[in-house]
């Protein structure tokens, strides 16, 4: 995390190599692998090391959602919804997941679903103008 945090990425992803290797069972490690890797743009090997978090360490909502994120920019669709809707339902008023499910949704044109995330949204963070901005684009046309 040293290495990482002074700009040596590359010494930071040996080490975390190293560690998950010897220590396949530190799923934190892993967690910490596969953002670095996703910062480095190696969305694949990031992908198998946070699913590794993911399966470690199920209660964790963040390790949830930030695999869904990633996930998605692959378009896999099924498994990053899973992810997004596993960390809604471990902190389901967490802004950053609410929005990420949203943008999800919003996407694929699945507004209905949207719909539901950006209320609740309002509900929970009303000062926040992201779901209000969500319910603005969403087609007036579309069932709730």
């Amino acid at each position: 995390m040293l290495y990482n945090r002074l700009g040596d990425k590359d010494e930071a992803e040996n080490l975390l190599r190293e560690v998950v290797t010897a220590h396949p069972e530190l799923y934190e490690i892993a967690y910490s692998l596969g953002l670095l890797l996703a910062e480095e743009k190696q969305y694949d090997e990031a992908t198998l090391y946070l699913e590794r978090a993911a399966q470690g360490m199920p209660e964790r909502a963040r390790v949830h959602y930030n695999l869904g994120v990633l996930l998605d920019y692959p378009q896999r669709n099924s498994e990053a919804e899973k992810a997004l809707l596993r960390a809604l339902e471990l902190d389901p008023d967490q802004i950053d997941y609410l929005v990420a499910a949203a943008e999800f949704y919003l996407k694929r044109k699945r507004f209905p679903e949207a719909r539901r995330i950006a209320e609740h949204m309002i509900r929970k963070h009303p000062s926040n103008q992201t779901g209000y901005r969500i319910l603005d684009f969403i087609p007036q046309n579309t069932s709730p």
